[in-house]
Order: C-alpha cells, then sequence, then structure tokens
C-alpha cells in the first residue's frame, strides 16, 4: 500500500471521527451553554418527589413511551420529532408552564438536549436533563408506568 494513501486515509478517518463525535455532543454543548444542568436519577427523583409543581417531558416516540421502559408518572410524552411544531400549536396555552421547573427525559439522554433547545428557545427557562434518561431511571429501580 502507498505510504501517502495510507496517511491520507488515517487522516480522513480522524477527521471522520472528529465530526461524528462533535455531532454526537454539539446538543449537550448546547444544552450546558444555555445553563441546562444534567441530573442524575437520585436528584430528579427527589425533584419529583418533592416539588410537586416539576413538569416531567418525555420526548421519545408514543412507542417507546408505552414501552418496555414505560415512563415516569404523570410525564407529557412530547415526541422530540415533531416537538417545536407541537409548540407551536400550543401557543398560548404554555405561559403557566414557563415559570416552573421541567425535567426532560428520553432513552438515553441523547434527544433531551436538542429538546432542551427548543424549550429554552420558547422561553422555558427551569430545564433540567435526566441523565441517562430512562434507562438510568428503570437501573435505578424507580417505578415506572407502562400503558
Amino acid at each position: 500500500m502507498d505510504p501517502q494513501f495510507k496517511k491520507d486515509l488515517l487522516i480522513a478517518m480522524a477527521v471522520g471521527f472528529s465530526v461524528m463525535m462533535l455531532l454526537r455532543f454539539l446538543p449537550r454543548i448546547q444544552a450546558k451553554m444555555m445553563g441546562v444542568p444534567f441530573v442524575g436519577t437520585e436528584v430528579a427523583k427527589r425533584m419529583i418527589d418533592e416539588t410537586k409543581d416539576v413538569l416531567v417531558i418525555d420526548v421519545r416516540t408514543a412507542g417507546e413511551f408505552a414501552g418496555d421502559l414505560g415512563h415516569i408518572k404523570g410525564s407529557l410524552n412530547l415526541d422530540s420529532h415533531n416537538l417545536a411544531e407541537k409548540l407551536g400549536q400550543l401557543g398560548d396555552a404554555l405561559e403557566p408552564y414557563k415559570a416552573q421547573p421541567i425535567l426532560i427525559t428520553c432513552r438515553t439522554h441523547n434527544r433531551s438536549p436538542k429538546a432542551a433547545r427548543i424549550l429554552f428557545q420558547k422561553g422555558f427557562k427551569k430545564l433540567a436533563i435526566l441523565e441517562n434518561g430512562m434507562t438510568g431511571w428503570n437501573r435505578a429501580g424507580y417505578p415506572v408506568n407502562k400503558l
């Protein structure tokens, strides 16, 4: 194999890997830049148990929400794929919720940062993301509802 080709191939692989990692972590970086914290399952459980006005938004699909991992009791299912559109349709009806704490969850916390960014842009400021999502919640043994 030509040494220059090997060098070019290694550079291309390194650039590709770097771009892939940047795209994967960019939503998390953006959430942190907005001041949206990632909270562990214990902190999230305390928030839900001790703060009665916490709204839990689960941004997984309806199938995932009803699936094996279940969902946190009382959570609102707003699929991240059409979250901005849905929030736009609800309009002023959301005003009362903008001042209350909101915990955002998905399966593993990969979709939650994107949802946090959308919610933040719509005026929601008391946001937190459940670290490790419903996978972590289940791993901790906390209760879930299943449809």
